[in-house]
């Protein structure tokens, strides 16, 4: 199983360098791209989200890159927000009992301009809202006037609430998986009595590889 994070912000492949630089979490379309394209022929791709959003079109661009693949499983961990909920609507989808999804309208930031400019811009906004509803409206069967009213209220979702209205298709309730993929290793007390064991036996090791040593000097060799 490839596993992937899409963690931090949603950003466009043109600005990954910088978060890079500057040791940010972050999630491109080129990291799923990539994803993708490494992955073993019949392996699964398991999407693991914890993103509260970031830039639309860098996840329109995710999104239509995860959608209708046979091969791809979403799992949403913490939140999967804005952007990042959309992306979470892709495919087939799994949610920890403890996160959250988070669907609202589009917001444009650093718009400038007269009356009518900002009018050009809200009809954007609304076209750009009904982009989006379209993941929804694909994922739960609500028709869109009930998913754009739901997007128009800033709607936060437990992950009973997702599940019920078709926003995640099941919840995931094997807490040693989640913890798993979580994580990348539990620390189990088994794992916590094999390593000091390892690291004593190493140690009394090096103890003895040194008083063969200093035997050694004490007879000049």
């Amino acid at each position: 199983m490839e596993v992937i994070d899409v963690r931090g912000d949603i950003i466009p492949n043109d600005t990954k360098w910088i978060y890079d630089w500057l040791e940010w979490d972050s999630t491109c379309p080129n990291d799923i791209r990539n994803a993708l394209a490494e992955k073993e022929e019949g392996e699964t791709l398991t999407v693991l989200i914890n993103s509260g959003g970031g830039s639309v079109m860098a996840g329109q661009e995710i999104y239509s890159l995860l959608y209708g693949r046979n091969d791809v499983e979403i799992q949403i961990q913490s939140m999967a927000g804005s952007a990042a909920g959309v992306i979470a609507m892709s495919n087939r989808s799994k949610i920890s009992p403890v996160a959250m999804i988070m669907v609202h309208n589009v917001s444009m930031s650093g718009a400038s301009g007269d009356y009518h400019a900002m009018q050009k811009n809200a009809e954007i906004l609304k076209q750009m809202n009904a982009a989006l509803a379209a993941a929804f409206t694909a994922k739960t069967g609500k028709p869109e006037e009930e998913v754009l009213k739901i997007m128009d209220r800033e709607t936060w979702l437990t992950a009973n609430q997702a599940v019920e209205m078709g926003f995640v298709d099941e919840m995931i309730v094997n807490s040693v998986e989640y913890t798993n993929d979580l994580w990348g290793m539990r620390l189990t007390d088994e794992i916590r009595e094999k390593v000091i064991r390892e690291k004593n036996e190493k140690e009394q090791t090096e103890a003895r590889k040194q008083e063969i040593l200093n035997g050694l000097d004490m007879y000049g060799v």
